[in-house]
C-alpha cells in the first residue's frame, strides 16, 4: 500500500528532476554582436565593485551654461573669424567608444605594455575650410573615411592614446607602432619623420569618418556627431 509520504516523495522527486532538466535544456541568453566583432572577455573588465562617477544635474547644467555664456559666446560673436553656429556638443555611439578603447588596449597588450600605463588625451580642435579638408581627405588610407561639409570651421575634439613612463609623464603614442612606445616627442628624427612629414594615420577619436591604421598609421578615430548642425531632441543641457 502506497502511503501519503511515499506519494509526496515521488512528487517532490519528479518536480526536482523536471526543474533540473529544464535548467539544463533552457536556451542560453545571447548578446547581439555587430558583424565582424568577436565576443571577448579578456579585455573588458568588471567594475561592478567600483563606485560609478557621477555629477549632480545642477552641476552639469551650471558647467554647460557657463561654457555657452563665455567660450561659446566668444566664438560665435568674435570680431574676426567668428563661427556663429559653432557646435555645443559632440555625440558618440557606445560601440564606437568601445572599439576605440579596445584597439588601444589590445594593441598595447600585444607589445607587452601594461594597461595601467595607458590613457587618452583629448585635444580641442576645429575643422578646416572645406577646400583644405578635401585635400587632407585625399591622403586618408581608410576607404570608409567620410567628410561632412557642414562641419566647416566648427570645433571638435580628437582623442589620442597616451602611454606613461615611470615618472608618471603621459606621452602621445601610436599603439600600432612599437617605435612610438616612448612617446612621439621622445622619438629620434629618423623614426619620427613619417609622422612629421604628413601621411601618418592616427588611432584617435573625433567626429567624421573612421580612420583605421594600415601600414604607416597611428590609431586615430574621428567619428561622431556635432550638434549643431545636427539636431537632437535628446540634448538636455
Amino acid at each position: 500500500m502506497i502511503t501519503t509520504k511515499t506519494i509526496f516523495t515521488i512528487l517532490a522527486t519528479t518536480i526536482i528532476t523536471a526543474l533540473i532538466v529544464y535548467l539544463l535544456m533552457k536556451p542560453k541568453k545571447t548578446v547581439d554582436v555587430p558583424d565582424g566583432v568577436r565576443s571577448l572577455t579578456s579585455i573588458c573588465m568588471d567594475y561592478d565593485t567600483v563606485t560609478p562617477p557621477t555629477l549632480t544635474s545642477k552641476m552639469a547644467q551650471a558647467m554647460v551654461a557657463k561654457y555657452g555664456s563665455t567660450q561659446l559666446n566668444n566664438i560665435q560673436t568674435a570680431p574676426s573669424n567668428a563661427v556663429p553656429k559653432d557646435a555645443k556638443s559632440i555625440w558618440f555611439d557606445l560601440e564606437t567608444l568601445k572599439q576605440f578603447l579596445y584597439r588601444v588596449e589590445i594593441s598595447a597588450k600585444k607589445n607587452d605594455s601594461l594597461k595601467r600605463n595607458l590613457g587618452v588625451r583629448i585635444y580641442y580642435a576645429a575643422y578646416p575650410k572645406n577646400d583644405e579638408m578635401k585635400r587632407l581627405a585625399q591622403d586618408q588610407t581608410d576607404p570608409n573615411f567620410t567628410m561632412n561639409s557642414d562641419y566647416e570651421n566648427l570645433h571638435t575634439l580628437v582623442m589620442i592614446p597616451t602611454i606613461s613612463d615611470r615618472e608618471g609623464n603621459n606621452y602621445d603614442f601610436n599603439p600600432l607602432d612599437a617605435a612610438t612606445y616612448d612617446g612621439f616627442t621622445r622619438m629620434d628624427k629618423e623614426k619620427s619623420s613619417p609622422m612629421t612629414n604628413g601621411n601618418y594615420s592616427i588611432l584617435s577619436l573625433g567626429t567624421s569618418g573612421p580612420q583605421t591604421a594600415a601600414g604607416n598609421s597611428i590609431i586615430a578615430r574621428n567619428r561622431g556627431e556635432l550638434s549643431p548642425p545636427a539636431y537632437s531632441n535628446g540634448i538636455s543641457f
